[in-house]
């Protein structure tokens, strides 16, 4: 069995993140942002969803989700880092939302997301596997 090369896992990784961030603007960002600030603070405050300065937070990150993993599909050094400070940045909220979530499907979802993003981070740090020369 052949193992995974380096640049197959950082395009393994590249295709996770654009999915994740993709998914996020659809479901969850442009959705709220189109309600407006007022709205959503309001319902924040009712316990029914998120303040609007941490949904503009997550498009922000997700703009920066999209631009990461372009730069790592194409192997550049910046788009790896940045999906790893992306990835670590969306596993530390994922922990606050999976303790701090009222709803228990949030709470499962931002738990498994954690487990995502953990390998993302993984995929990233890895390195080849030093083949062993077999002289004969």
């Amino acid at each position: 069995m052949s193992q995974l090369s380096r640049s197959t896992g950082l395009k393994i990784a590249a295709v996770i993140v654009l999915v994740l961030a993709l998914f996020s603007m659809a479901v969850y960002d442009i959705p709220f942002l189109t309600q407006g600030m007022a709205t959503l603070d309001q319902a924040a405050n009712a316990d029914q969803g998120p303040p609007f300065f941490m949904v503009v937070l997550g498009f922000a990150v997700n703009v920066l989700s999209i631009v990461a993993a372009y730069g790592a599909w194409r192997g550049e050094r910046w788009g790896v880092i940045l999906i790893i400070v992306v990835s670590a940045f969306n596993s530390i909220t994922g922990a606050f939302a999976a303790i701090f979530a009222p709803w228990t499907a949030t709470r499962i979802l931002a738990g498994v997301l954690i487990f995502v993003q953990l390998g993302v981070i993984y995929l990233c740090l890895r390195r080849e596997p030093k083949s062993l020369a077999t002289s004969v």
